[in-house]
């Protein structure tokens, strides 16, 4: 207890000193203290801080710092590090943030910062993959793959893989076993006119390099992937079977694929978007009126679905078949924020059907992501013990 209370009055004593603008010296505290006060700290904090010495700048940018900073804040509620990063159009895209937790609001603040744009092809097509630990996936069609951290504005251009794959599709997850980061890219090649071969690769983000994975059958389609569970998970047609349209998912760190049962509802003709919500696969149908939204709280029992919301779209005033509603994130408060073509809406079934649009422009890609230090380029030093 005294431990706490000394370690309360230090943090303290570095708040107050921080936010008045240092003019007050900082406390002569040990190493130990400061570190276990900085490791609490969100990441804006902590890259303004970096200037607050040599040795602060030396211990928030060290190995050991980042992973354990990641390790705590993927395991608490300590501070408010889960966002959203939107790309709004038209071409160029500009890259902004606000934050989600820990409800979604109205009025949620909004980092008017525009981030530096992760690649100079700015006038091809743009689609967010995913994020995992705060790295950002972003696929710049047709053939450049981007890692990014919003945060600290680095990014790293993935080497080019394959130029010859048609309807390319991108996954993004993070291998645990291995600490390692995988980007999976699935395209096809016509041997005939009706005949096509699907080929997947994989990206390591430790080494650098894309190789060639065993794919059972079928041709991967409405992207990108979605991680839960440390698989990637993806909707996939199969032209010449009963039951067109199954989920696959693809273990990033065997490189094994399995099948996923769907909820019992609607029909097999490919209205599903998947989806990830608190860490569970999602299944939205979408029946062109209105859209249901399940989560399968258990992943591998097909009777642990649950039917999570149902989302209607009068409110939209939908005007286009060919553009569907995107689940992107479900609040506390039960609010659920969702991406329709060039708009983002909160959608609170709770508040008599209360709608905010966050946004309006012609093209919008978005993800959740949650905020650290780490590098999309490997360091070794990195490793998790």
């Amino acid at each position: 207890m005294a431990r706490v209370n000394s370690t309360k009055r230090a943090l303290t004593q570095v708040v107050d000193c921080l936010t008045g603008g240092l003019s007050v010296p900082l406390p002569n505290l040990p190493e130990e203290i400061i570190m276990e006060i900085l490791l609490r700290l969100p990441v804006k904090a902590l890259l303004r801080f970096r200037c607050v010495s040599k040795s602060w700048l030396s211990l928030i940018s060290s190995p050991r710092f980042i992973k354990t900073h990641l390790r705590i804040s993927s395991k608490s509620n300590i501070y408010s590090h889960n966002r959203l990063v939107v790309g709004s159009g038209p071409l160029p895209m500009v890259f902004n943030t606000f934050s989600l937790c820990p409800n979604i609001d109205a009025n949620s603040s909004m980092d008017n910062s525009v981030f530096d744009y992760p690649t100079s092809d700015m006038d091809d097509e743009i689609r967010i993959v995913g994020s995992c630990n705060g790295l950002v996936c972003v696929a710049v069609y047709p053939h450049t793959v981007v890692l990014w951290n919003p945060a600290t504005r680095k990014s790293k251009k993935l080497p080019v893989s394959d130029r010859y794959l048609s309807g390319l599709e991108y996954g993004f997850g993070y291998d645990a076993s291995r600490d390692d980061y995988k980007v999976v890219e699935s395209g096809w090649v016509f041997r005939d006119v009706e005949v096509y071969e699907t080929q997947v690769k994989v990206y390591s983000w430790r080494a650098d390099t894309w190789r060639t994975v065993d794919w059972p059958s079928g041709k991967i389609l409405d992207g990108p992937g979605v991680f839960v569970n440390g698989a990637i998970h993806w909707k996939v047609y199969h032209g010449d079977s009963a039951s067109k349209w199954a989920v696959v998912a693809q273990n990033v760190t065997m490189d094994t694929c399995s099948s996923v049962e769907l909820p019992v509802c609607g029909s097999n003709d490919g209205n599903v978007m998947l989806g990830v919500s608190g860490g569970c696969l999602c299944a939205s149908y979408d029946y062109y009126s209105y859209m249901d939204v399940w989560v399968l709280k258990e992943s591998g029992r097909k009777e642990s679905w649950m039917k999570l919301v149902c989302v209607p779209y009068f409110f939209c005033m939908r005007h286009n078949d060919h553009v569907r509603l995107k689940l992107l994130f479900v609040s506390e408060n039960g609010g659920v924020l969702l991406s329709l073509g060039s708009d983002l809406i909160m959608y609170k079934p709770s508040q008599y059907h209360e709608i905010h649009r966050l946004s309006n422009h012609v093209q919008v890609e978005a993800a959740t992501y949650s905020e650290s230090l780490l590098s999309p380029d490997f360091d070794p030093e990195l490793v998790w013990e």
